[in-house]
């Protein structure tokens, strides 16, 4: 009896062995931390000059646009993690660099405002703008909200709302736009 279970044993030891060595680690799990972004910035220049405004989101408050009607824009959208003042991180870079898998949707209320693809902007691997520069136009006067999203893993690139791109939303910002 002792030598069967000796045996046994023997066995349960080896298969354990043979179990722990497997190659599971030969391939990690790649996790895709998401940045932190606490800061977007619009840098808006009106066509034809050089005049550019700034404008700014954080988490606490966020500026005014105010445009000019009849006008068009060349608008750029900057990321930024400012959570250490001493160490400013620039996401917007990230977002260029894996340009085939980020996007950015404006949306509005304000009525005659339209957005497209700047000739300067960043195109993904199948000549798609991600709309890092986009260009303006505004109608009549009117005011309303703007809002930002920057999309990850968007299962499309064109679309009239949210909805339309899947995806994730990294993030989600409003501008109060009044043009005048």
């Amino acid at each position: 009896m002792k030598k069967g279970i000796h045996k046994l044993l023997s066995i349960i030891f080896i298969v354990s062995i043979l179990a722990s060595c497997s190659d599971d680690d030969d391939n990690p799990i790649v996790i895709n931390e998401e940045e932190t972004i606490t800061t977007v910035k619009l840098s808006v220049t009106e066509s034809g000059t050089t005049t550019t405004q700034e404008f700014e989101w954080t988490e606490s408050s966020q500026d005014d646009i105010t445009l000019k009607a009849n006008t068009s824009y060349n608008i750029k959208i900057q990321f930024l993690d400012e959570s250490n003042p001493n160490d400013v991180e620039d996401i917007t870079e990230e977002v260029i660099a894996e340009k085939d898998e980020h996007f950015v949707f404006y949306e509005t209320t304000v009525g005659g405002l339209t957005f497209d693809n700047a000739s300067d902007d960043t195109v993904d691997a199948n000549n798609v703008g991600i709309n890092i520069s986009t260009d303006w136009s505004a109608g009549d006067a009117a005011t309303g909200v703007i809002r930002a999203f920057l999309i990850h893993e968007p299962t499309s690139k064109t679309g009239d709302s949210r909805a339309d791109f899947g995806g994730e939303t990294d993030i989600e910002v409003d501008f109060n736009v009044t043009v005048q």
